[in-house]
């Protein structure tokens, strides 16, 4: 019976790992969202991955993709900054604030500038 209960806990702990390694760096995942102003919303998906070293990445995966050029993360206030260059050649700038970092769907909210206008944006990490 002993063996029996000392077999489950062992598992029930190696069990536990892999669940906290699978959080990764903070900015790691999917992220979806939208920007623009309350009359015109323009959904985007971000997926961003971390090496180690450098944040890299894609905006709206697919056809239309566009690389992310320059990533980074101010991990003492959590302020985020992601460059693109959109399809029509005009600058993408991402800035925000990463929020709700504990939780698995945690978010970014800052702005969307593109062509020099600035919109609201609010993401959530799948």
């Amino acid at each position: 019976m002993r063996v029996l209960a000392t077999a489950l806990l062992l598992l029930s702990v190696l069990q536990a790992f892999p669940a906290l390694a699978q959080e990764g760096f903070p900015l790691d995942g999917t992220w979806r969202g939208q920007w623009g102003s309350e009359g015109e919303k323009t959904l985007v998906v971000i997926v961003m991955a971390w090496d180690g070293e450098h944040i890299t990445g894609r905006i709206n995966p697919g056809r239309n993709a566009v690389n992310i050029s320059a990533a980074e993360l101010d991990a003492s206030n959590w302020q985020v900054r992601i460059e693109a260059t959109a399809r029509s050649g005009e600058p993408i700038v991402i800035a925000g604030v990463l929020e709700n970092i504990g939780s698995y769907q945690r978010t970014i909210t800052g702005t969307w500038t593109i062509g020099g206008v600035e919109s609201p944006l609010i993401l959530t990490r799948e």
